[in-house]
Formats: structure tokens, C-alpha cells, sequence
């Protein structure tokens, strides 16, 4: 009775060989995959052995100094195949692999190139990254592009385009609008089972798996730096990465949060294994201070060229500024009509902004409306368009009389915090009075940061004017717990500010497209999407170059309003009308 051999799996008898065989001059590695048979694959397994050249002839083998490869190894069929660089042209000196990459076609495509994957609702921003580069299928020659799964996800048959993603999808799914007419067009509301299901998921996946993997420093250097240093003569075999990483409640690209991460790291040796571990709070560290995004115009005749401007605030300090900038304009009756722009950075749009600053005029509400003709109780959420007052409580409104000093129907502010939605802004000002109790309010960048804050003086049952300045305001904040205060008025405006004071640099960049002709009257809406740029030089280095990650989506494009309710932000939004012909 003979004895059952077992033999080694066939990615461990390549590990052995190419271990064997480090020092070989001629043989470059050793790999597996499929047996080939004049030059076409079979459907058996084989262990490569990539060499310089190819050497039919014993003699010439040993006068190499190399090793000859037998039949088989391990009980595996061996393929010697020639190593070459495959088409060594494919990315000329001309072409850097990385740099201004996205803002133009590539032909031919090289590396470092921005791309995206055309599929589901959940798509758009997830899979929007670099193309890693070009190979070559084996069996046919056929060529294919490499990629990293959190850029290109990991379905079958979806298609790739290069520079930019359309955003039909993106801003086409289900949606389910404020429907209360006038100018809510500046919000619009996804219906979602969850706030962790569909687009929002992906659209935040990419934010997420850099600040947990890859911000400052990925898993493998860190553990490469802090692990012991393997003796003179030892050599390393295969290093290996465990990451588990704790999402955030709701991890939106462009705003402030920290992931609990934990990375452990193993390198295996020829003398052993060494093991590491970390786990501490990591931040996205992917986040504009802000945006501000303007038309030349407000209003448009079909067939006219829309121009756009958006200011992108960085924080003041960035080795590098620039962002991959791409305007997504669609009328809102039909938001899958998208048209796109890269838009450049220039200073027109500077020069453009203080022509346009002095007429700019303030988007207000005074008084607040009566859900129920007659009855001063009312229900949140309460709609006053272009405002969303949150919440899932009631109040009511005290119309004008001896006890309201405003003149207007003001609302009484609930015994919690109460949070307002708001158009992307720059200036808030607010009209309130109170019993004797001062109310404190705060604005909320896009961003999710605190930009400014404001308390009432103590005089009660006085109309009081307050001020909230900042980059980006979507939210206003109210404090009246502690005791009767009332809001009866609250105006906004996108007027120019310095953001100095949140430490802030500003780029301008601008675009344009032409409208059809035959546009139809009706409101479009503008939404802005940055992205990171790896603007690290050729030959520049490694270290530095794995710490910048390109394509990474750093502007605030979505907002929470409720336990599940999120919306996208219209960053800007114009008329087309047709003209009156007398």
C-alpha cells in the first residue's frame, strides 16, 4: 500500500519557488495560473517562471548561471514565460502618471487618470477614483485596465468612463420633493428605508475607507515603520493587514467625523513573525472649509450660455489648493437631463463676484405661516420655503398683539434645540424675543462645523436683531430651553465674506454650457462636486505619494435633517423663461 503524498497548495509552491529562486539571474519570479499550449491557456493549472530570456539549450542555462526549470514541481505543471514590459510606449515621458489628472480625455489612457463606473443609484462618488493602469489579458492579448475594488466596486460588466461620472443617476433616483411650491427648489429629499441604505452608503464609502485605511499613512508603511526591523540575512515572506474599522452613524463626504479603527499588522519571516497593533480614532481628513457656487445671471432665455462660478474655500496651510471641480446643472422637472463641466480655476469669476456682490439680495421669511387657518398650534416638520423647520414635535405661533413685539405671527421656540434648514449661505440674520430668558443660536457650516454663534441681549419682550457669518451655513441652531423665546424672522443671504477667520484660502473656478434652443421655461439646479487632486511629481517620492490620495470627494453635498431624512444641497439655482415677444 504506497503512502498519500500531500502536496503544497499551488500559491504556496509559487511563495517556495520564488523564495528558492530569489537570487537567480535569469528567472525574475515565479507565479501560477494556467498551463498554456502554444501560446493559447488550457484549463489546467501551472506554476510561471518568468525569465529575461528564454534558453532552449542545458549548456546555455548553466552559462547563465540559472537553474533549469523541470516539468514539474510539487506535483504542478510549470510554464516558463518570457518577462517584458508591455508596451513600454504606453506611458510617455509626456504623459505623467500623475497630476492634472481628470480634467481632460486621455488618448491614450495612462494611470493616475480620474475615472468612474456608470451603474446603480448607489454609484455616483463611490466608484470615482484613479485608474491604477493598463494590462494586458494573457490569453488574448486583449487590453484591461487595474483599479482598486473601493474605486470600481466589484460587479461584473459595469462600464468605465474616463474623465468624469454623469450624476443622472445620482440625482434622478427616488426622490420625493418638499412639495409646498415657491422656491424649495433649493432642497430636495431622498425617500430612503434608511439612513445607511442606497446612494448615501456609497456615496460615503470612499470618505470612509480613507480616513479608517489609507489618510496620512495606510496599514502596510505604518506596520513596515513600527514593527521590528527583520536581521541582516533574514527575509521576509509575506506581510499581512487585518483592518476593522467602526462606520460612523452616517460618514458624509465633506464633513467632520472620526472612524474607530484598528489595524493589525503581520510580517512573516524566514526567522518567524513579528506582530502589531493600533487602534485609535481616525478622521476624514477630506473636508472643504466651504463653497459658494453663483450664475452669472438668474434668469436665461433658451439657447443662451449659463455661465458658472464656484469659490472653494481650502484651509489656509494645504501644500496644494487645487480640487478636480465638476458643475452637475439639470432643470428640476427633469433631473436626469444632467449636463456637466469641469470647471477651471481663472480669475474671471473673481472679478465677476464683486461686479454681482452689491445687487445680491437677502431670501427671507417674516412671520410664519399658519398650517391651520385660525389655529395657532403647528406641526414640525414646518415648511416655510426656502425653510425647513426640523423636528418630529409640535408647537404653536403667537400672532401679532400686546405680548408679541415683532409685529408677525413668531414661533414659539420648543423646550429642545430646535435646528432649521436652510439654502447654502453666508449670512443669517435672525429676529427674536424672549420672557426674560436669553436664547442662543449657532450656525452649522455644511461641513458640520460651528462657523459662529450669537445670545440675544436680556431685555424680554423685545424684537431683537442678531448676526451669524460663516462659510456654507445650512443650518441655524436655536437654544430657548430656558425659557419662552420666539422666532419671528430670519432672512439669508450668498454675499462675499473673508474666511480668514476659519482659516480659509479662496480659489475661484468657472464654467459655462450652452442651453438648447428649445429649453423649455422652468428652474434649474446647479450641484457642485470637489475632489481631491495627487498632484505628487514623477519620480517624486514613495512615501509622500502613498500619503496623497487623489479622487476622494471633499465637499459637503449632502446634509441630515432628521432621524432619516437627508438632502442634497442645490448649490445654486436659475430661471430659463423664454422671452416676451409684444
Amino acid at each position: 500500500m504506497s503512502a498519500i503524498t500531500k502536496r503544497l497548495p499551488l500559491d504556496h509552491a509559487a511563495a517556495a519557488e520564488g523564495r528558492r529562486l530569489a537570487a537567480d539571474p535569469n528567472i525574475v519570479s515565479v507565479g501560477f495560473g494556467l498551463k498554456f499550449v502554444g501560446g493559447k491557456p488550457t484549463m489546467e493549472v501551472a506554476l510561471h517562471y518568468y525569465v529575461r530570456e528564454k534558453l532552449a539549450a542545458d549548456d546555455a542555462i548553466e552559462q547563465r548561471g540559472s537553474e533549469k526549470v523541470p516539468p514539474q514541481v510539487e506535483g504542478y505543471k510549470t510554464d516558463v514565460l518570457l518577462w517584458k514590459i508591455a508596451r513600454a510606449n504606453a506611458c510617455p515621458d509626456s504623459k505623467r502618471p500623475t497630476a492634472e489628472r481628470g480634467s481632460r480625455r486621455e488618448d491614450p489612457l495612462v494611470g493616475g487618470t480620474s475615472t468612474a463606473i456608470l451603474g446603480g443609484f448607489s454609484n455616483i462618488l463611490f466608484h470615482y477614483g484613479t485608474l491604477g493602469g493598463i494590462c494586458f489579458d494573457a490569453g488574448n492579448g486583449a487590453a484591461m485596465a487595474i483599479s482598486n475594488a473601493h474605486v470600481w466596486g466589484s460587479d461584473l460588466g459595469t462600464e468605465a468612463i474616463q474623465p468624469f461620472p454623469p450624476v443622472s443617476d445620482y440625482v434622478g433616483g427616488a426622490i420625493e420633493w418638499l412639495a409646498c411650491g415657491g422656491p424649495l427648489s433649493h432642497l430636495f429629499t431622498w425617500t430612503a428605508p434608511s439612513a445607511l441604505t442606497g446612494v448615501l452608503t456609497g456615496a460615503a464609502a470612499a470618505a470612509w475607507v480613507a480616513a479608517a485605511a489609507s489618510d496620512a499613512e495606510d496599514p502596510n508603511r505604518w506596520g513596515q515603520r513600527v514593527s521590528p526591523i527583520p536581521a541582516a540575512g533574514v527575509k521576509t515572506t509575506r506581510e499581512r493587514i487585518q483592518l476593522v474599522a467602526k462606520l460612523p452613524r452616517i460618514p458624509f463626504p465633506g464633513r467632520h467625523w472620526s472612524s474607530k479603527a484598528m489595524w493589525d499588522y503581520t510580517r512573516d519571516t524566514t526567522a518567524g513573525s513579528n506582530n502589531v497593533m493600533t487602534d485609535e480614532a481616525r478622521s476624514n481628513e477630506h473636508v472643504l472649509v466651504g463653497k459658494r457656487v453663483f450664475t452669472d445671471r438668474n434668469v436665461y432665455s433658451p439657447g443662451d450660455t449659463v455661465g458658472i462660478c464656484a469659490q472653494l474655500w481650502t484651509l489656509a496651510g494645504e501644500r496644494d489648493p487645487e480640487r478636480f471641480v465638476v458643475a452637475h446643472s439639470f432643470p428640476i422637472r427633469d433631473p436626469g437631463r444632467v449636463i456637466q463641466r469641469v470647471l477651471r480655476q481663472g480669475a474671471a469669476c473673481a472679478r465677476l463676484d464683486r461686479a454681482l456682490d452689491e445687487g445680491r439680495q437677502s431670501i427671507c421669511i417674516h412671520g410664519f405661516p399658519h398650517q391651520v387657518a385660525g389655529v395657532a398650534a403647528v406641526n414640525f416638520p414646518l415648511i416655510a420655503a426656502p425653510f425647513v423647520v426640523i423636528g418630529e414635535d409640535s408647537s404653536e405661533l403667537l400672532d401679532p398683539g400686546p405680548n408679541n413685539p415683532s409685529g408677525v405671527s413668531a414661533l414659539r421656540l420648543p423646550k429642545r434645540l430646535l435646528a432649521i434648514a436652510c439654502p447654502p449661505s453666508t449670512h443669517v440674520d435672525l429676529s427674536l424675543f424672549h420672557r426674560g430668558a436669553a436664547v442662543r443660536v449657532r450656525a452649522i457650516s455644511a461641513n458640520g462645523a460651528a462657523v459662529d454663534q450669537a445670545v440675544t441681549p436680556p431685555d424680554p419682550d423685545v424684537a431683537h436683531r442678531l448676526r451669524l457669518t460663516g462659510p456654507e451655513i445650512i443650518r441655524i441652531e436655536l437654544d430657548g430651553r430656558d425659557g419662552d423665546g420666539f422666532l419671528a424672522e430670519i432672512c439669508v443671504d450668498k454675499r462675499m465674506i473673508g474666511v480668514e477667520k476659519w482659516k480659509g484660502v479662496s480659489t475661484y473656478y468657472g464654467g459655462s454650457f450652452p442651453l438648447p434652443r428649445n429649453e423649455p421655461d422652468g428652474k434649474w439646479a446647479v450641484v457642485v462636486i470637489s475632489q481631491s487632486l495627487d498632484n505628487t511629481p514623477t519620480n517624486g517620492d514613495p512615501i509622500a505619494a502613498a500619503r496623497k490620495l487623489g479622487g476622494i470627494v471633499d465637499s459637503a453635498n449632502v446634509s441630515e435633517t432628521g432621524e432619516c431624512a437627508c438632502e442634497i444641497l442645490f448649490d445654486a439655482t436659475f430661471d430659463v423663461a423664454a422671452p416676451i415677444l409684444l
